[in-house]
């Protein structure tokens, strides 16, 4: 029996390796594949057109697989033609260039094409691919083509997934007509592809019922108008729509999706301007797990069958304006993100949030919610990893002192909140914390120790705009996480500067009680921090030499402390702000290697010298040039007409002489808007916000945040400039601010002037310009401040309603000036010669005047009254054009004498006081 199973498991063997031996025979191993020499050849011929800088295809044709083209790499052949069926040459990391060969269609039954993330130079996809018949998967997204999307693509009617996604707008479709004729097309990206002509997008789309995954995103899709088409036949397979970012604002677009309800799991129209309310209709896709109308302009509350949808895992409704309460949400157990921040919400914040266990991301923020946080709220988010409750005012916390929360978070934004008047304690129990924003918060408080240790892994620490007190540790040591950003502004923090984090990459520590020298903040050869703020402070002393050695400083801000002496020699920076200090010497000498300076504010200190001649030809990105209340002296260089950028300008209050240039018309900003980032893209949207301007405006100070971009001002004020405004500053059409006051200018105004049409402020006074207004003065209407006063300007002023409301102070101290709202000139007074009537006065006798009056004068006088009234009233009764133009002429008659009162009114009222004066 015992050699009975051995020679039965013998004879299984032996036929088991007879039936692998034969299906080797028909179908061949993955090793006997041998690919076919007019295949292999057409690859080698493509490979030739191709740029292969990384060496991604050195295994085609060398010489241990010099023949076996089906071992190359992406290569895939079929095990039982040996034809080539697949070719992946995809590579974000290491990409080809050059161009696809038409020796691509000897490869006739290529069934998948993949040349995604390369780079082809934005040349135009080539039309001979659409002969590939046998494509089932062709994907040519992030490669770098652009042009018009041939419609010969339509003939590849096999096709399952298309992947022409882009960068950038750079390809086009003008017409969507040849996808209808891919009837089995599954899969569909055209992301950033130009569909802006595509107005049959939604019909073609709506051609395709095998679709399945449709991702049209910053596409600028034509808007969809109501009504819909009724010949759609919309696929019941489609499971992921992504029309992100195209400007649509017809809601209609949502009726259009609900068809897809048996199936649709997968929803992103956001960044788009949708109107009105969410229909209730959504409720009715049932498989929906993401949802996302993010920066919409949807109104109304959220529709409680959105409660309803037990596979919601992603909800984001944010920067809408969405009103009412928050809906309970309990039903909707799946959810793991849900954003609502940037509405109009009110009241409570619902406790149901609190049922949501797989809750990770929870975001309220800018909201009008008014309501009192406990840990009900809480009681079950065991998973959630961020919180973001920020810039709710009405929003205070209640937690008792020995609360242990469920969750461990990464990010707690609670900024503008009421959290104080005490450090919260139970962030002490959150030890995975990567951001912290407890900003404005109405904490009073000493910081305590813990906060330093809190976590290892602290990036973004924001405890700015409270009334935290006391003297802060060594924090070298206490963020061991790599370029930290740190924001302790606008506090009480007191005694001296402590040795910083040497790895921080932004330190703002500006408005506090700090003082003494900060010789010792830096305790390495090289901190790495790229933006330090240290202004509106106390401290002093000249500034120390291991500057020199910040090569990642960008931005400095050192303003309103007590600095002095001289300013050590910088390399790198693109942004300084030293105003009202103490330096001394050639400052602007120390700065010749920081060629990337976009601004610089030296204002309000003691500086001195020449303004260099380079300056114009080395900080050729500069923004704003600020030398205000200095001691420099000499002539304006006629170099800096080569800042095309500059956008302020301001070196008044120092001794500056000579003429202005007539070479202003080059700066080319305030000429056009000037699509530039000084800074480059890096870092640009955490800077924006902290980059300002304190400005000169209207005889005061500002300072200019978010606004920066909009000001455009030149400000030379009280210098010794002279000669002449020349004529070329009329071609700085942008220009909202010039102030020339105080100097000693002369000649005649320009003729010009009327072409600065978006001038808010001029200031012209106390120079030693004659001669007439130009009436181009008359047509700046958008002039909020205008001083022409203490001039030798003579003549008539301009007959404007809008420069007689601005009083007399911008004309007065010209002594040839005449007409409102000053004195009214000669030749406008009406001169009656008394000599011509009866009396003294020039009016006739009581006697004379009855010898007029009979009764045929009253005859006379009715009839006359009644073809006068009836000639009139009966013209305007029966035509219509003179009835109207009448009404117009008295409209205009009644403004006339409305603006006369007034300005008689102003004059009487004027009068009135310099009597009182007097």
């Amino acid at each position: 029996m015992i050699k009975f199973f051995q020679h039965f498991h013998l004879l299984v063997i032996v036929l088991l390796l007879c039936l692998r031996a034969t299906c080797e025979h028909f179908i061949g191993t993955k090793d006997d594949i041998r690919c076919l020499e007019k295949e292999r050849e057409a690859l080698l011929k493509f490979k030739d057109e191709l740029i292969d800088e990384y060496g991604q295809l050195s295994s085609w044709g060398n010489q241990k697989n010099k023949k076996e083209c089906c071992k190359w790499r992406g290569v895939l052949c079929d095990n039982l033609t040996n034809h080539i069926i697949q070719l992946d040459l995809h590579n974000a990391s290491a990409p080809l260039g050059g161009n696809i060969s038409v020796w691509l269609l000897e490869i006739q039954h290529l069934k998948h094409l993949d040349l995604s993330f390369n780079d082809f130079n934005y040349s135009k996809i080539p039309q001979f691919i659409g002969s590939l018949g046998r494509l089932q998967y062709l994907d040519l997204s992030d490669s770098y083509f652009s042009g018009e999307i041939p419609h010969h693509l339509g003939n590849l009617s096999e096709l399952q997934f298309l992947g022409l996604g882009t960068y950038s707008n750079a390809l086009t479709s003008t017409n969507l007509d040849w996808l209808s004729r891919i009837h089995s097309l599954r899969y569909l990206n055209l992301r950033h592809v130009n569909l802006t002509m595509a107005t049959n997008w939604l019909q073609t789309i709506s051609k395709l019922i095998q679709l399945k995954v449709l991702d049209l995103s910053e596409c600028d899709l034509p808007t969809v108008l109501p009504p819909l088409p009724s010949t759609f036949n919309a696929s019941n397979s489609l499971y992921q729509l992504d029309l992100f970012g195209n400007n649509l604002s017809s809601s209609c677009i949502f009726h259009w999706f609900v068809n897809f309800s048996s199936s649709l799991s997968y929803i992103d129209l956001g960044l788009n301007k949708l109107q009105g309310p969410i229909p209730d209709d959504i409720g009715n896709l049932l498989s929906l797990s993401y949802l996302s109308l993010i920066e919409n302009q949807l109104e109304g509350e959220i529709p409680t069958s959105l409660g309803n949808l037990s596979s919601l895992s992603y909800l984001d409704l944010s920067s809408n304006q969405l009103i009412g309460i928050v809906p309970h949400l309990a039903l909707s157990s799946s959810l793991t993100h849900l954003s609502l921040d940037h509405n109009i919400f009110n009241g409570n914040v619902t406790q149901s949030i609190g049922s949501l266990s797989k809750l990770e991301y929870l975001n309220l923020g800018s909201n009008h919610f008014e309501d009192i946080i406990t840990e009900s709220h809480f009681f079950n988010l065991s998973q959630l990893r961020l919180l973001d409750l920020s810039y709710n005012p009405g929003i205070s916390f209640d937690f008792s002192l020995g609360w242990n929360p469920l969750f461990q978070l990464t990010d707690v934004l609670l900024a503008g909140c009421k959290v104080g008047p005490h450090f919260p304690t139970w962030l002490r129990t959150q030890t995975t914390l990567y951001t912290l924003d407890i900003s404005n918060a109405g904490i009073i408080d000493t910081f305590p120790e813990w906060p330093w240790e809190l976590s290892s892994n602290l990036y973004d620490l924001n405890v700015s705009h409270n009334n935290f007190h006391g003297v802060l540790p060594n924090l070298s040591s206490k963020f061991s996480t790599n370029f930290p950003i740190i924001d302790l502004s606008f506090n009480h923090f007191s005694g001296s500067l402590p040795i910083l984090p040497p790895t921080a990459v932004v330190l703002v520590l500006s408005n506090n009680k700090f003082s003494g020298p900060i010789t010792n903040i830096c305790n390495e050869t090289n901190c790495s921090w790229y933006y330090l703020d240290l202004s509106n402070n106390q401290l002093s002393g000249q500034l120390p030499d291991f500057f020199a050695n910040l090569s990642n400083l960008k931005f400095l801000k050192l303003a309103h402390n007590n600095f002095s002496g001289k300013f050590p020699s910088l390399n790198y920076l693109s942004s300084l702000h030293l105003q009202n200090n103490s330096f001394t010497g050639e400052i602007l000498t120390s700065l010749r290697n920081c060629t990337s300076l976009a601004f610089i504010d030296l204002s309000r200190n003691k500086l001195t010298g020449k303004i260099p001649t380079w300056v114009g030809d080395t900080f050729t990105r500069l923004v704003v040039l600020s030398l205000r209340s200095n001691e420099f002296f000499g002539s304006i260089p006629s170099n800096l007409c080569h800042l095309a950028h500059l956008q302020v300008l301001d070196f008044s209050l120092n001794k500056i002489s000579g003429a202005i240039p007539k070479c202003l018309n080059n700066l080319t900003a305030m000429i056009q808007e000037v699509d530039y980032e000084p800074y480059g893209t890096l870092f640009t949207s955490v800077f924006q916000v902290f980059e300002s301007a304190n400005v000169m405006w209207k005889r005061n100070e500002y300072e200019y945040l978010n606004t920066l971009q909009l000001v455009k001002l030149i400000d030379l004020s009280s210098n010794n400039l002279v000669g002449d405004v020349p004529a070329e500053i009329t071609s700085l059409v942008m220009l909202v601010g010039l102030n020339l006051s105080r100097n000693n200018l002369s000649g005649i105004l320009p003729a010009k002037i009327g072409r600065l049409r978006s001038l808010d402020f001029l200031d012209l006074s106390r120079n030693q310009f004659f001669g007439g207004i130009p009436v181009g003065v008359s047509q700046l209407d958008q002039l909020g401040v205008l001083d022409l006063s203490y001039n030798n300007l003579s003549g008539k002023i301009p007959q404007n309603i809008h420069l007689q409301t601005l009083g007399t102070s911008a004309f007065e101290g010209n002594p040839h000036l005449c007409g409102l709202p000053l004195k009214a000139c000669p030749r406008d007074e009406i001169v009656q010669d008394p000599k011509r009537n009866g009396n003294a006065n020039g009016m006739k006798d009581s006697e004379e005047e009855d010898k007029l009056i009979n009764d045929g004068f009253y005859i006379t006088m009715a009839v006359g009254f009644v073809f006068g009234f009836w000639g009139v009233c009966g013209t305007l009764m029966f035509n219509d054009s003179w009835r109207i133009s009448f009404f117009k002429l008295w409209n205009s008659s009644m403004d006339w004498l409305y603006v006369k009162i007034a300005i008689s009114k102003i004059r009487l009222k004027e009068a009135f006081h310099k009597f009182v004066k007097f």
